[in-house]
C-alpha cells in the first residue's frame, strides 16, 4: 500500500484550510487511517514530497510511525525538508531518489509581547530543537555525533542523496544499481504560507454557513492558533 504525502505538513484541523486555498497538505490522520486500513502483512510506503510545516503535526506522525508494528518505508521522491525530514525517519527504512534532497534546520516562530514573552519563546524553540535532534541521532546510529547533527541544524543543511546516506539519515539510494552516485542537484524551496491569515479568510468565507453542531470554545481555539504558529518552516 502506498500513501502520498505531498505538500505542507498540517494539523488535522488545518488541513482543510490549506486545501481550501489550493495548497496541497497532509495531516497525522492521513497516516493513522493508512495504518488502520493496511492489510495484514502488507508494507506501507510513504511517498514524500514536502517542504515541511507544523512541528507538532510532524512530531505526531513520527511518533505514530515509530509506534506502529507495520512494516513502513519512506520514499523521498523530491524533497523531505524540515518537519518532513523527521517524518521520513520515523519509518523502518528510508529510501531516497538520486535527484532528491533532505533539509534540516532550526524551528521558528513569531512572538509578540515584552522581553519575558520572547525569552519564553526561545526556551520553547530550544526544547523543540533538542526533541527533533533526538530523532536524527537515533536514525544516524553514530554516523554523525549529536554535536555534528546539532551544527547541521543550526546552519540549515541541505543534503544530497549521497550526503543523507553518509549521515545515516537514509538507508538506500533508489535506482543506484552500481553503488556509485555523485549528485549535484539544486532544489528551490518555498516558505510556508501564513496559516493564520489563511484561517481568517477561510472563516470569513464560511461564516454564513450553518453553525457547527457542537459549541466552540473560543479560548481553546485561540490557544490552538497560538500553538500552531510554532511552525518548523
Amino acid at each position: 500500500m502506498r500513501l502520498k504525502l505531498n505538500g505542507y505538513v498540517a494539523s488535522d484541523a488545518d488541513k482543510e484550510v490549506y486545501l481550501w486555498f489550493g495548497c496541497p497538505a497532509f495531516s497525522p490522520q492521513d497516516v493513522r487511517d493508512a495504518l488502520e486500513q493496511l492489510p495484514e502483512g502488507e508494507m506501507l510506503t510513504l511517498e514524500i514530497n514536502s517542504n515541511g510545516g507544523s512541528v507538532w503535526a510532524g512530531g505526531e506522525i513520527y511518533s505514530v510511525l515509530r509506534g506502529s508494528n507495520a512494516d513502513t518505508v519512506a520514499e523521498i521522491q523530491s524533497l523531505a525538508a524540515s518537519a518532513a525530514s523527521y517524518i521520513a525517519i520515523g519509518c523502518n527504512r528510508v529510501l531516497i531518489s538520486p535527484v532528491a534532497q533532505m533539509m534540516i534546520h532550526l524551528p521558528s516562530t513569531t512572538t509578540r509581547g515584552a522581553v519575558p514573552e520572547h525569552r519564553q519563546s526561545i526556551k520553547i524553540l530550544n526544547g523543540i530543537k533538542d526533541s527533533i535532534l533526538n530523532a536524527y541521532e537515533i536514525k544516524s546510529k553514530g554516523k554523525r555525533t549529536r554535536q555534528q547533527l546539532s551544527a547541521m541544524i543550526d546552519s540549515e543543511t541541505w543534503l544530497t542523496a549521497q550526503q543523507a546516506l553518509d549521515a545515516g539519515l537514509v538507508d538506500e539510494i533508489l535506482y543506484d544499481d552500481d553503488g556509485v552516485l555523485s549528485p549535484s542537484d539544486i532544489v528551490n524551496a518555498y516558505g510556508m504560507p501564513d496559516i493564520a491569515k489563511m484561517r481568517d479568510e477561510y472563516r470569513k468565507a464560511h461564516q454564513h454557513q450553518d453553525p457547527p453542531t457542537t459549541p466552540v470554545d473560543h479560548w481553546q481555539d485561540a490557544a490552538r492558533l497560538a500553538i500552531e504558529k510554532m511552525r518548523f518552516l
